[in-house]
């Protein structure tokens, strides 16, 4: 039972770092388009919704191969775990 709670709180904490960059590359995007917004104080919608989806594409071109990385590592080191749980509880 206390590797089923260690791989959910590594897969947890997987999660949160591979979200980090694209969240990250939202927020710098977000904040450096409201900065523009308010110095040319044009408050259109679509001025701070394009960069923030331009940077949203592109954190994610730039990081899949590291974040396709990540995950195949994890689910490599949890499928010898579910195998192992599927065989446990089938012989029961």
């Amino acid at each position: 039972m206390t590797s089923v709670v260690a791989v959910l709180r590594e897969g947890m904490l997987l999660v949160l770092l591979l979200a980090a960059p694209v969240l990250v590359a939202a927020l710098i995007a977000g904040i450096v388009s409201g900065l523009l917004g308010a110095f040319t104080q044009i408050q259109d919608p679509a001025v701070s919704l394009v960069p923030r989806v331009a940077a949203v594409g592109a954190a994610i071109v730039i990081f899949a191969p590291a974040i396709a990385h990540q995950l195949v590592v994890f689910a490599d080191r949890l499928w010898p775990l579910v195998t192992a749980a599927g065989t446990v509880s089938g012989t029961g």
